[in-house]
Formats: structure tokens, sequence, C-alpha cells
């Protein structure tokens, strides 16, 4: 070490840093599954959500195998995890706890644009020790199509429609189409003004989707509803790319604008 002095030892702590194993997490609901499943190297993940499988979960078929846990304290404790992601699964006031016995906590925020997407993801890779790979996720938010001209409304199967400010409107930017909604946040629309003013073009989502939850009353049985969908120009959406604010939004941009070409 003599002779060495200051440039030896900052080798050695970074080599030490370099040696280092990256925090294992368990996430607790299935956006914060997708999350843990595209940042996380498949050893650092200890557990998923129980709907991490499901068909609106982006990511399922990485959950294959992965082991499965409810988003009860003392389940998550028992896997003495370094680190716990969430959304929206278990009661938050758990993250404190989790806190109080040394395991670091992640809570997504909401994000409504692409820029709040990656925002999210470069937060969960840092926390998960994969900068390197967030950072080359984000890359995939960097889409804008050209202008078209267009115009389309959002429509669900209980007539909710995504006004400016949601990150279905950000997609619709990104596709280069005007959301036909005016107003602010997420719009329920009532059946008579969609007949009286029928949408040219209509991007749908979740029809279908789950039929066995789907009420008998949905305003997608009504058969005025179904004459609008007939008659509109429809591009249907990936429900699990709508699901959470993740670099995926910005490839259900993508399938928007290739199929208004």
């Amino acid at each position: 070490m003599k002779g060495c002095g200051l440039i030896c030892l900052a080798l050695l702590i970074g080599g030490a840093a370099v040696g280092e194993s990256q925090p294992t997490v368990v996430s607790l609901d299935y956006c914060a599954d997708q999350f843990v499943m595209g940042l996380a190297d498949r050893d650092q993940i200890l557990a998923v959500s129980p709907h991490a499988d499901r068909s609106f979960s982006h990511l399922r078929d990485k959950a294959d195998g992965l082991p499965q846990v409810r988003a009860l304290a003392e389940d998550v404790v028992a896997l003495q995890p370094d680190l716990v992601v969430r959304s929206w699964g278990g009661d938050a006031r758990a993250l404190g706890f989790y806190e109080q016995l040394g395991i670091k906590t992640v809570q997504i925020g909401y994000a409504s644009d692409f820029e709040g997407a990656a925002r999210v993801t470069r937060e969960i890779g840092a926390a998960l020790g994969q900068d390197e790979r967030a950072d080359t996720l984000i890359e995939q938010l960097e889409f804008n199509a050209p202008e078209t001209g267009k115009s389309a409304l959002y429509l669900t199967p209980g007539g909710v429609t995504a006004g400016q400010g949601t990150m279905v409107d950000a997609i619709m930017q990104a596709a280069g189409i005007e959301n036909a909604v005016s107003q602010q946040g997420w719009v329920t629309l009532p059946l008579e003004k969609l007949v009286q003013d029928p949408p040219e073009r209509v991007l749908s989502a979740f029809f279908g989707f789950d039929e066995d939850t789907a009420s008998n009353w949905s305003l997608s049985r009504h058969p005025a509803m179904q004459r609008i969908l007939a008659n509109a120009e429809t591009i249907q959406m990936d429900e699990s790319r709508l699901t959470c604010p993740a670099w995926f939004v910005a490839d259900e941009a993508r399938n928007v604008a290739e199929a208004l070409r």
C-alpha cells in the first residue's frame, strides 16, 4: 500500500461495492410485480403477488415458477426480504412496520404520462440495484408518432373514458392522435351522449376482459353501445399495458399508431 495512497484505497472500496449482492425483494400487487419482474434478477425475487400470472399482468410469463405471497405483514416478514415494493397491495400502514424491522420499502407513485413512468422506473431500478436495466427500459418511452389529425374516444364497458391528464391521454398523444374528451381525469359518459354524438374512432379496453364479473346491466351489453362500437373504427387496446405506469405504455402507443396507418 505504500506509495499507493488514495487511488488504491478508492479502488479497494470500489471493488468491495461491486462484490455486494443486490437486495432481495417482495412485490405486493400486480403493478409492483411488473416493475420487480421487469427490473430485478430472478434470484433477487423472493415472491410476487398472487395476481402476477393473471391476464391483466403484462409480464405474466415471467411469473412462472416464482413463489407468490399474500400482502399480509406476517407472510412478508417471514420471507426476510431486503426490499418491499408496493403500489396498492396490502395495508399502507405496514410499510412503516417493515421499515422498523430494517426492510426498505418503495411505494410506487402515481404517474399520468411517459415522464412519470420513466421516473417510477428509475426509482425502482435504483432501489433494486438495477440502474442500467432501468435506463434501458426507459429508452422505450422515447416514442412520438407524427400527428395524424385524427381523434379518438377511449371507452370501457361501463362507459368510463379517459380525459386530459391521464396515462391513456399520454398514450394517445404519443400515437399522434387527439383525445376526443376535453375534460380532465376520468369521466363517465352517459349513453344518451354517445348515441347523440357517436364517436368516429374508439380505443376500447376491457370489453370481454373478464366476462365472469361483467354485470348484466353493464353499458357494454346495451344494444345502443354495441351499435356504436360496430359503426366506429375500433382499436382494441392491450389492457395489461394500461394497468400500471411502466415503460410498456410506449409499446401500446406504438400499437395504436400502427393500427391507425
